[in-house]
């Protein structure tokens, strides 16, 4: 990933399940540490509990002192719902053979260019 003088570009998507409007995404670079909190790209008109859509998000999200270029960083994002629900932290918490209801927090490693 190529990073700016102001940070790190990011852009995602988040949806929330029983049409849940997505109302908040934070992101994470020092693991939870320290969390930022994303725009949301999305219709404002759009009532609470009647969005079947997902929710765009785009953020610039500043890189801790310690990083340098070079070196690699994980991104872990998170979302929160009308009805305050926040994803779970790990999936192992939720587990199932089935696979249903594996939402939890979203985390990625990226290389700094």
């Amino acid at each position: 990933v190529s990073t700016q003088s102001t940070g790190i570009p990011l852009r995602g998507y988040a949806y929330s399940g029983a049409g849940a409007k997505v109302i908040r995404v934070d992101v994470t670079l020092d693991g939870g540490e320290n969390w930022h909190t994303a725009e949301l790209i999305q219709e404002e008109e759009a009532p609470l509990n009647r969005t079947w859509s997902w929710s765009i998000w785009e953020l610039q999200v500043p890189l801790p002192d310690e990083v340098e270029v070079g070196d690699e960083v994980k991104v872990t994002c998170c979302a929160i719902d009308a009805n305050y629900n926040r994803q779970p932290e790990k999936v192992k918490n939720i587990w199932n053979l089935r696979g249903c209801l594996s939402n939890s927090w979203h985390t990625i490693t990226v290389k700094l260019k």
